[in-house]
């Protein structure tokens, strides 16, 4: 076992490695993996010198084009993340936690990522609630008139289609039929638990003491999915029903299809069902209730089919974001709070994990807030005549955006730590000018449809899939399934095809804004 001066010798040569510019790439990872060992086992040697040699190395900005740059500063960050943990360390763990969040302002690529990541993954004691038993599965059978007069439901207009969803508006005061149709391949245990989060989230334990609206399910004999035939109107053709033409029914708010970028809601509207939709959805999160997609989130959609990830997006790896616009249309939060519960899940990872989960949560609603001024005019989007992208820049207001970017992180950060957060880890006025600028040009909007991709379908569906993407008559003979790759005008998309997004600085400012709240609630678990 060495001696304590040699302990105190080794600890100094490691420090005085990071800052020493002769010392090059692999000499300096090494350095940084002697201190990450003692942070792990003798966390009492370090001391203030050592966060800041740390910090000195994450700042100095010399690796930033080391292709494997972003593994020594995760390493680096990390061992200021080990000392915070430790126990017993006289200070020098908050002192840790202020560095990293310091360094959150002033590090940028892959300095910037490990800092987050190292933030993001404190632990944190959030204990998710169990999923609730399944009941029987042995749905009954029930007509639209057998459903009404059952529950006494009585309507004041005609029904009419939300997406899958079958809506009425009722002679109860402000309240909505919503008959959710099952489609092909949905599952009767998840139609299930969606009644079963609306039942939980009633209960005073969930209580969000801000304006939520959670829908009231609406039982067959005692069950939450039935199967449902007669209904007064057909669905339309996007819906493929159920082969049992299964259901699920609750009562909505009126509010309950109105969102953030319709086109009657004004700014300040906007900004408030944003806000508390960011406090909802902290609020749930740090009580271990995640959803999951508060908007459909896809790095290329095109190749679902054949992709393990089913082309979902992952923020943290900073790809091009297809379609973000398509993604915003019908946001699942809204005037009247969060939407689609079948999108709720317990959480059941690691801090990492939850500090993803957190980050996708922040995109969404940033996106969202890019889209309100977007839907302000509907109409202007794609390439004018001349090629050149349609510029939409004048419908954005960038006070209105920075106000409603800080009160979507104010609200998630008081709700998911508890306390209010001192200020926004980012530099406000450079993202708000940046989403203006990618989100106000419609630059990037081709995809190529690959071969790969073709031959998984057959060639009805290549035919349909080439139609709703505007295809003619003409240009559908001229082509063959699977003979070459076809270029296709479906966006606008934040980034090239197959490329990173063209906005990293709204995944610089999620990962901080996540990492912030992890860091927040792990103070407040350890205060």
């Amino acid at each position: 076992m060495p001696s304590a001066s040699a302990t105190a010798q080794f600890k100094r040569q490691a420090e005085a490695a990071l800052v020493d510019p002769n010392f090059d790439f692999i000499a300096k990872y090494h350095a940084v993996s002697d201190l990450r060992r003692m942070a792990r086992v003798e966390p009492e040697w370090l001391d203030r010198g050592t966060l800041d040699a740390i910090e000195a190395l994450l700042t100095a900005g010399t690796f930033n084009r080391v292709r494997q740059s972003y593994f020594l500063f995760r390493e680096a960050a990390s061992v200021m993340r080990d000392v915070a943990c430790a126990p017993a360390t006289n200070g020098l763990g908050d002192q840790a936690v202020a560095a990293l969040k310091r360094l959150l302002r002033q590090t940028q690529g892959t300095a910037h990522r490990g800092v987050a990541e190292a933030l993001g993954s404190l632990p944190v004691d959030i204990l998710a609630p169990p999923r609730v038993e399944r009941g029987p599965l042995t749905p009954p059978a029930i007509d639209w008139q057998a459903l009404l007069s059952a529950h006494g439901l009585k309507p004041v207009a005609e029904p009419c289609y939300r997406g899958r969803s079958l809506v009425m508006a009722l002679n109860r005061a402000h309240r909505l039929l919503v008959v959710k149709l099952a489609q092909k391949g949905d599952r009767i245990e998840d139609l299930q638990q969606e009644i079963r989060w609306m039942e939980r989230l009633q209960q005073p334990a969930f209580a969000v003491h801000r304006r939520f609206h959670v829908p009231s399910p609406l039982m067959v004999d005692d069950q939450a999915v039935f199967c449902i035939n007669r209904l007064p109107l057909a669905p339309p053709e996007a819906v493929v029903r159920h082969p049992r033409k299964l259901a699920i029914a609750f009562l909505a708010h009126q509010d309950y299809f109105v969102y953030p970028n319709h086109h009657r809601i004004d700014g300040e509207t906007a900004r408030e069902i944003l806000g508390r939709n960011a406090y909802i959805m902290g609020h749930l999160a740090g009580r271990g209730i995640i959803h999951d997609a508060p908007i459909p989130l896809f790095h290329n959609r095109t190749q679902r089919m054949r992709r393990d990830d089913q082309g979902r997006y992952q923020w943290f790896r900073a790809g091009r974001l297809d379609r973000w616009l398509d993604s915003c249309a019908f946001p699942n939060l809204g005037l009247s709070g969060l939407r689609d519960f079948e999108h709720l899940e317990p959480f059941g990872g690691d801090s990492r994990t939850l500090y993803r989960q957190i980050g996708s949560h922040f995109l969404s609603l940033l996106l969202v807030a890019g889209s309100h001024f977007r839907c302000r005019d509907r109409s202007r989007k794609g390439l004018a005549p001349n090629g050149s992208p349609v510029d939409t820049r004048d419908l954005f207001d960038p006070p209105l955006l920075e106000a409603m970017i800080r009160e979507i992180f104010e609200n998630y950060h008081t709700a998911f730590t508890g306390t209010a957060p001192a200020g926004l880890p980012l530099d406000l006025n450079r993202l708000v000018t940046r989403m203006i600028e990618e989100m106000g040009l419609d630059r990037y909007m081709n995809e190529l449809f690959r071969r790969a991709d073709q031959a998984e379908i057959s060639d009805t569906q290549f035919e349909e899939f080439l139609r709703q993407r505007g295809f003619t008559v003409a240009q559908l003979k001229a082509v063959k399934r699977a003979e070459k790759d076809i270029r296709i005008v479906s966006g606008p998309h934040l980034g090239d095809f197959n490329r990173q997004i063209s906005l990293p600085e709204i995944i610089e400012a999620v990962a901080a804004m996540a990492a912030v709240c992890m860091a927040g609630r792990f103070q407040a678990d350890h205060r």
